[in-house]
């Protein structure tokens, strides 16, 4: 019985670890290069910003086994619980990576560089000029915008400035050439955010037919702005 108690508490406490404080990623793409390598293996930090409690069945380790049979899967995407956050030693600030659901598919995760943030209360004027990118951004806030013979309507009503009620992120890959980011989705509401990077743990470089081949100088590499 004792040794029962042990491993419960063992899965516990890793339950516990992946949630609250951080979990291993690997780096699929060349997207961040050259900060990130692909095969890169990174520490996700959730503690930085506070963890996010999970909103749906498929964000809780072991428990999302069910979700990989499709009826379960399909039913868990309705599933949408309210969005909360413990409390963190800080905020996303410019310069950051951060791994963050994607909004085009949340069941990605994507890893790229804020560079520009939009803050709660902010101001948006929006013009004919912007009113294309940050009809998005409003959007996301559940407002409906359109543009009637040159004058902005934000719910219905004649008005081209608007206050945000969340904070928004701009995020980019450093290998701009071969990143799908906020030039393709627009800016990323704080409620996708997962976590952000701080070191590589160690990388492995995938050489094909050759096998595979450990980056030595990688160990423990601090990623730096």
């Amino acid at each position: 019985m004792k040794k029962v108690i042990a491993v419960i508490l063992f899965i516990l406490f890793c339950l516990f670890i992946r949630i609250a404080v951080g979990e291993l990623c690997i780096v699929p793409s060349g997207s961040m290069e050259p900060t990130l390598l692909c095969g890169d293996r990174v520490w996700i930090d959730k503690i930085t910003y506070g963890a996010r409690f999970p909103t749906r069945w498929a964000d809780i380790p072991v428990i999302n086994v069910f979700t990989w049979i499709r009826p379960l899967r399909e039913m868990d995407r309705n599933t949408h619980w309210k969005y909360r956050r413990l409390p963190g030693i800080g905020y996303p600030e410019v310069g950051d990576i951060v791994v963050f659901n994607s909004p085009e598919s949340t069941d990605q995760l994507l890893v790229k560089r804020i560079t520009r943030i939009k803050k709660k209360n902010d101001t948006l004027h929006v013009r004919r000029d912007n009113y294309l990118f940050l009809r998005k951004l409003i959007a996301e806030e559940g407002c409906d915008v359109r543009m009637r013979k040159r004058s902005v309507y934000i719910n219905g009503i004649c008005d081209s400035i608007y206050g945000l009620k969340r904070t928004y992120y701009y995020v980019e890959g450093d290998n701009s050439a071969d990143s799908r980011d906020s030039r393709c989705f627009g800016y990323i509401p704080e409620t996708l955010i997962v976590g952000k990077f701080n070191y590589v743990l160690f990388s492995v470089n995938n050489l094909g037919n050759k096998g595979k081949k450990i980056r030595f100088g990688r160990f423990f590499y601090k990623i730096t702005r």
